[in-house]
């Protein structure tokens, strides 16, 4: 068999080919791409304690492309993606990050991005929220039993009760002892009136921080009238004094609206103990079902928040029980009366205009009333639940259970499952209290 002789020109041809075809150095489009580069750097970023943060940059070259954050130079372990996202912020993460990509051919740190993270005023489950004249709040924080002081600077004191202690005890201060206590008023000679939900008392703070009772028998739930200690109570909630000092009480589960006079004779003033509806009508020929925040207008009208029935009702100083806004069912729409939808309010509170403010707890926004009964929304995304700050729609809230109107016109929200107090001024624009 004859061999088949290649020229030599022919040969180095073929071996050229080959070498190029078979050759583990050969040209790959997925490898021998750009060298790493950053296109939209990180840009600074502020937040407040608990609520998360982002920095992100965006980057282009050949793959695969690695990240590596840091902070203040110190690379951050676990923080290898193109976005670092801090879920639970303190102001200890506060501070210069910058981020490194690089593939095969090249690495580049992005420019820094300064992060502050301020420190907000927390709780544990802020519920219940007044202010007094010179602008002091008041805040009842449910699942920490406590009362507490925040003052114009944001200067937060402990008033009364002991932080995770639960119990029922009159004394001063830290010697107190409340369970979960809800809503909270002031009465014409500056106390403090304290609805101890879990309970089933009222109970009344001086401004020293000494703690009596009221009205009602700890850990003895009823719906009994009475005087004092005779008196019975079933998860009290929402509370409102009028300038004479009759406190109103919403007694949640037993659907009903009591009236403390000053000398601490209880009365069922709406509703009928027991039974939980929705009817208008004449004081006890009115039903509720738990109603929970109160409010007083101007000429005595109660304002209430009818939280099992998704809407707002009034009680006329005659005892008239009428609906305001909602219809009895679940909803999240603004208009006026019974086409405007809530969804479980809690909150409630009427301004020095007679604006009717409501927190709509499951909502997760604030709604307005205005006389005319028409409803809309100052703040919040409707149905949306989250933590942020921002104007009308752009803020978010997570159950914001507590709403009072301040001496500036502006409103402070409890917002309770975020465990912050948010400050939301005439035109809805939202802040959290920081720490001084």
């Amino acid at each position: 068999m004859r061999m088949l002789r290649l020229p030599l020109s022919l040969l180095a041809m073929v071996l050229l080919g080959l070498g190029s075809a078979c050759s583990s150095h050969h040209s790959d489009p997925n490898s021998s791409g750009s060298p790493a580069a950053i296109t939209i750097q990180p840009v600074a970023a502020s937040s407040v304690t608990g609520r998360p943060v982002s920095l992100a940059i965006t980057a282009t070259g050949a793959a695969p492309l690695t990240f590596q954050w840091a902070k203040d130079g110190q690379p951050i372990l676990g923080a290898e993606t193109s976005t670092l996202t801090l879920y639970n912020p303190g102001p200890q993460d506060s501070g210069t990050y910058t981020v490194t990509v690089a593939n095969s051919l090249s690495s580049v740190t992005s420019a820094p991005a300064t992060l502050t993270v301020l420190a907000a005023l927390t709780f544990q489950s802020p519920t219940g929220v007044v202010a007094d004249a010179t602008g002091n709040l008041y805040v009842s924080d449910m699942d920490d039993h406590t009362i507490w002081k925040v003052d114009p600077t944001n200067q937060k004191t402990l008033l009364a009760g002991s932080p995770g202690l639960p119990g029922s005890a009159d004394g001063q201060g830290g010697n107190a002892r409340f369970r979960n206590p809800g809503g909270l008023a002031l009465d014409p000679a500056g106390n403090l009136v304290v609805a101890d939900t879990g309970n089933h008392t009222l109970r009344r703070v001086a401004m020293d921080g000494t703690v009596t009772t009221l009205a009602g028998s700890p850990g003895v739930p009823g719906s009994a009238d009475g005087v004092g200690a005779q008196a019975r109570f079933d998860a009290p909630f929402g509370i409102a004094v009028d300038g004479t000092g009759m406190v109103y009480v919403a007694d949640t589960e037993n659907h009903t609206i009591r009236r403390v006079a000053t000398d601490g004779t209880v009365t069922t003033y709406a509703g009928a103990a027991g039974q939980p509806g929705l009817l208008n009508g004449a004081n006890a020929s009115a039903l509720f079902d738990q109603p929970d925040g109160l409010g007083l207008e101007a000429d005595g009208t109660l304002v209430v928040a009818d939280y099992g029935n998704s809407c707002i009702r009034a009680i006329s100083p005659a005892g008239q029980v009428s609906t305001l806004a909602g219809l009895g069912t679940h909803g999240y729409t603004d208009g006026s009366g019974a086409l405007a939808a809530f969804y479980w309010p809690v909150g409630l509170a009427v301004d020095a205009s007679g604006n009717i403010w409501v927190a709509d707890t499951h909502n997760h926004a604030i709604r307005k009333i205005l006389a005319d009964h028409s409803v809309s929304t100052l703040a919040g995304l409707g149905g949306a639940s989250g933590n942020a700050d921002g104007s009308g729609t752009g803020a978010l809230f997570d159950l914001p259970c507590g709403i009072a109107a301040t001496p500036s016109g502006n409103l402070v929200v409890a917002d309770t499952y975020n465990h912050l107090l948010r400050n939301i001024t005439p035109s809805g624009t939202v802040s959290t209290f920081t720490k001084p």
